[in-house]
């Protein structure tokens, strides 16, 4: 009977963690994607695009969008422009996929 028990303990540990882990990752994509929307971010990505030329810095054709190469926690908004870098939609769509 205490082994049954360890194991619907167990069982609810580990449902609870998993739980807890997909809502934090939502908080942090909501968060992401409210950043996205923000005057920071839109003059950072202008100023990213302007020092790249507007060319895509993996295949040159013209950049339309910004990617993060590195996202680090607590860090989003405060990433410096190092760590963005411009592409044309479709490269920055076979980074992603």
């Amino acid at each position: 009977m205490e082994s049954f028990i360890s194991i619907i303990i167990f069982i609810l540990f580990i449902a609870f963690s998993v739980w807890l882990r997909e809502k934090r990752r939502i908080e942090r994509r909501d968060y992401y994607r409210e950043y996205l929307k923000s005057d920071a971010w839109k003059r950072k990505r202008y100023v990213v695009l302007k020092r790249d030329n507007w060319t895509c810095q993996s295949c040159g054709a013209k950049a339309t969008q910004v990617h993060h190469m590195k996202y680090a926690k607590y860090k989003i908004g405060k990433e410096p422009i190092k760590w963005l870098v411009s592409l044309c939609a479709s490269c920055h769509h076979k980074i992603h996929n």
